[in-house]
């Protein structure tokens, strides 16, 4: 309650000193508490480093230092010495005065060397004091800094109310100044009061200082922390890529300076985005928007589908609306849920009964129509005067030129004045398929495209396709990237599923001989089957979620029946789109230890499962890149856990015959699809099709069960 001028200044400086106090605690103070403790996060990563470099490193920086006094005196590695001082060097038996300095330098540009390289990693399941004072800087920060510019806006509107009636009060004088005022002095005086009092001014205050002091005394426990880091770690790293400059220069390391320079000054409006891009997802959508029409080949999981949106965020500021989106079914849920989860831009999908009505309502309202590749064939192109953007994920379906989806996406992209094909595997068996895709981006580049510059003359290759072709691999740019680790865990046959393999084999049926090893019905009979068991049951006792992949339904079906704990309907070909998405999300939000079974070709492409750092493949895949998206819908940007990931192979079986022939194959793979400069690949290679590979893997195992018979 106000009842004379002391209650009025009492309560400005009250507000004054929140003000005040607000104010200090800005985003300087907390970006400069984060960027130290991550300098501190890669001192530690560094030292680890260290710990595993020989001494006679030192040798490698300059030569003819008495490193074999220190290896004598009982030093191991460069860490042992990191920290010495030139005095500390002198005490070690046979290191003078002429050696002691040398080898201080040596040390520090080593230990320089290896924190420049070291990008940091916060691991939650192995998480010290340093990390969650880290985590908790980076949180408070986004959290209070909301707040506190809620509150000051708040002080602000308070002011602006209520200053007018304070500066009436604050006239009030003393009893000896009263006795000259006037009596409309005081009467104003006595109104500002009233006024002021009926507008519960007080009541207002009480509200501020009590949000004030919720941010001052605001806390956050350790388990919400590193809760909300596994969910959301994506946000950390991006604010502490910001703050710190750290980024990986392989952001576009194979294309020509002049054409980085050129992408990097286009000016990326990002109004209306909902979420931090990344250094490399940035100039992947300048990029984009330079070049015009571009392959977009990153690795998966490196974003592709937020650098898309981006573009098209920047082009909508630009007055360009018309736009489509065209993906895999499994997708097409996803790609609405991130657009309206990221932007604000209108996401209609053009797929089933209603396509008709979408496909009106498209292009009165515009923005963004999602459908899939056959569903193209279905749109009325004449009807699309002008499409200022189209984007294609998972290009690598579009391939074949003379098939109908392709014919169809081509006659749309020729339509489009900005056009994306994404594909994080563009070239999985030969040079042609990548030349195909760019031929209908920029014909003129895929002209000077062949596979004897490519051999013979790789850099001119890349400077030929860059401005084309991009890509970046995670390894690459991803430095907080947790461990990735493939276990091959062999099993036998159970007794009667060797029988039905041995048939299998005799009979030539190669998709029975693949899945023999899950026919035994229960774990006690099929060794497969209960390795996967004691795979899952561990993962839950360490607080882990699972995911498993195979190819065969009756399969699935097996392992279904036979998981304990929490489970959820397996995603197979069959399943809905809009259901696949809520499987993955029921799954997201589970608890530790759950397990999602999903079909590999309907699971293993476009869906985002980071909460899964587990991955069970039942069986090898003919294609190496099936395998690999399978592997990223879990490893990719956003996983915070290390990865394991377990082959469950059969000995003596068609999976060791198949591991085997695509050996070849996979190695080409990596030759090929992970480098913008693809190097070293002969001009001889052809593309191995699915069934000579079906062809030779029979005859090996006839041949392998035809000897071992002969022994026996």
């Amino acid at each position: 309650m106000i009842n004379k001028k002391k209650d009025v200044i009492e309560l400005e400086s009250k507000l004054n000193s929140i003000e005040a106090e607000l104010k200090s605690n800005d985003a300087f103070k907390f970006n400069q508490r984060i960027t130290e403790l991550w300098q501190y996060i890669k001192e530690r990563e560094a030292d680890e480093k260290l710990k595993n470099m020989p001494i006679d490193t030192i040798s490698s920086i300059e030569k003819g230092l008495p490193v074999n006094q220190l290896i004598n005196a009982g030093y191991q590695t460069v860490y042992d010495v990191s920290r010495f001082t030139v005095n500390q060097f002198l005490s070690v038996k046979g290191i003078g005065d002429k050696s002691a300095q040398p080898l201080k330098s040596s040390v520090e540009k080593i230990k320089q060397s290896v924190h420049i390289g070291t990008a940091g990693r916060i691991n939650p399941d192995d998480l010290t004091r340093l990390d969650y004072d880290a985590l908790e800087a980076i949180y408070l920060k986004h959290h209070i800094l909301i707040e506190n510019e809620h509150i000051l806006k708040d002080i602000q509107n308070f002011r602006a109310d209520f200053q007018k009636d304070f500066d009436s009060v604050k006239e009030q004088g003393n009893f000896i100044v009263s006795l000259f005022q006037s009596k409309e002095k005081k009467d104003k005086i006595q109104q500002s009061i009233q006024s002021l009092n009926d507008r519960n001014v007080t009541g207002r205050f009480k509200d501020i200082e009590d949000a004030y002091l919720k941010v001052i005394n605001f806390k956050v426990d350790e388990q919400t922390l590193k809760a909300d880091f596994i969910a959301n770690n994506i946000k950390y790293y991006s604010e502490i890529e910001s703050l710190t400059g750290q980024t990986n220069k392989k952001d576009a390391e194979d294309i020509p300076s002049e054409l980085v320079e050129a992408v990097n000054a286009v000016e990326l409006n990002t109004e209306g985005l909902d979420l931090t891009l990344r250094h490399y997802q940035a100039f992947g959508a300048k990029y984009m928007l330079y070049s015009k029409r571009v392959l977009l080949g990153d690795e998966m999981g490196l974003g592709k589908t937020v650098q898309a949106l981006a573009v098209l965020n920047h082009l909508n500021h630009d007055g360009k609306q018309a736009f489509i989106v065209v993906c895999p079914l499994s997708v097409v849920a996803n790609w609405k849920r991130e657009t309206e989860k990221f932007t604000k831009l209108n996401a209609l999908i053009y797929h089933g009964k209603d396509r008709d009505h979408v496909f009106k309502q498209w292009q009165e309202e515009k923005g963004i129509l999602i459908t899939t590749f056959s569903h193209t064939r279905n749109i009325d192109k004449n009807a699309v005067d002008h499409l200022d953007a189209l984007i294609v994920d998972e290009a690598h379906y579009i391939k074949n030129p003379e098939a109908k989806r392709s014919i169809s996406v081509y006659e749309l992209a020729e339509k489009a004045e900005y056009v994306s094909f994404m594909s994080g595997t563009p070239m999985e068996n030969r040079l042609e398929e990548m030349k195909q895709l760019i031929s209908v981006l920029q014909e003129n580049i895929a002209d000077k495209i062949s596979n004897e510059l490519h051999l013979l003359e790789p850099k001119k290759f890349k400077r030929e396709v860059a401005a084309v072709y991009l890509r970046r691999n995670r390894a690459d740019v991803l430095g907080e990237l947790p461990e990735l680790e493939i276990i091959e865990q062999w099993s036998d046959f159970g007794q009667e599923e060797q029988v039905l393999y041995n048939q299998a084999v005799e009979n030539g049926q190669v998709m029975m001989m693949r899945r023999a090893a899950w026919q035994g019905g229960s774990p006690d009979k099929s060794p497969k089957l209960d390795a996967l068991r004691e795979i899952c049951e561990a993962a839950r006792e360490n607080g882990h979620k699972v995911l498993v992949f195979s190819f065969f339904r009756d399969v699935i079906e097996t392992i279904q029946e036979h998981l304990t704990g929490q489970t959820f309907p397996a995603i197979t070909g069959d399943v809905p789109n809009s259901d696949r998405q809520k499987i993955v999300d029921d799954f997201t939000s589970a608890e530790p230890g759950a397990v999602m079974v999903s079909q590999i070709t309907a699971g293993g492409v476009g869906l985002n499962i980071q909460a899964a750092n587990i991955i069970v493949l039942c069986e090898p895949q003919w294609k190496p890149s099936t395998e690999e998206q399978a592997i990223s819908r879990a490893y990719r940007m956003g996983q915070s856990r290390n990865v394991m990931v377990y082959r469950l192979l059969t000995e003596d079986s068609i999976d060791g015959s198949m591991l085997e022939v695509l050996a070849e194959k996979s190695q080409l793979f990596n030759d090929y699809a992970r480098e913008s400069e693809v190097a070293n690949i002969a001009q001889e290679t052809e593309e191995i099709s699915e069934a000579s590979l079906t062809q030779k893997v029979l005859e090996m195992e006839k041949e392998r069960l035809a000897a071992k018979e002969a022994v026996s």
